[in-house]
């Protein structure tokens, strides 16, 4: 008797999922052709050009400062009022490392956030208008047919 209810409750539940329909998007396809992407990954790569910028001119200034500090011809004491100056700017370079590190770290942290929520709302459309029961990763299917790819209307609607 038991057996037999198993089996009824195996075949409801397939019945069930037979019924759902599914569809997918393929996040990296998404990030390498996205328009969108691609501008929020340059802006990422221009405040870090900026940063970089400013930490080449610091350690211009640590090179000429060393320089100088090694120099023969430099008194003690200006030796000693250079390599003052020297640990400053160091210490403004670290400064300066450590703040471009955490602003570019929650820069990036903000752009893939924004880029998530957008896609999840448009995949979360596409599956009303579509009356699909979810979306997921294509990745995730062992096979798929091309029609349940929804990758390229995405990209076209994040783009927009």
């Amino acid at each position: 008797m038991s057996k037999k209810l198993i089996a009824m409750l195996l075949l409801a539940g397939s019945f069930s999922f037979a019924q759902q329909k599914f569809a997918c998007i393929d996040p990296t396809k998404i990030l390498q052709e996205s328009k969108t992407v691609k501008d929020k990954e340059a802006q990422l790569r221009s405040k870090a050009q900026e940063y970089q910028k400013q930490l080449d001119e610091i350690n211009k200034k640590l090179e000429e400062l060393k320089k100088q500090i090694e120099s023969k011809g430099i008194s003690q004491k200006a030796r000693e009022e250079k390599i003052k100056e020297y640990q400053q700017v160091e210490a403004r370079g670290m400064e300066l490392q450590q703040k471009a590190q955490k602003e570019l770290l929650e820069l990036k942290a903000k752009m893939e956030e924004e880029i998530t929520t957008k896609v999840r709302s448009i995949a979360e459309d596409l599956a009303k208008k579509g009356g699909y029961t979810g979306i997921i990763d294509c990745s995730a299917f062992v096979y798929r047919s091309a029609d349940i790819d929804l990758t390229q209307e995405v990209i076209k609607r994040l783009d927009q």
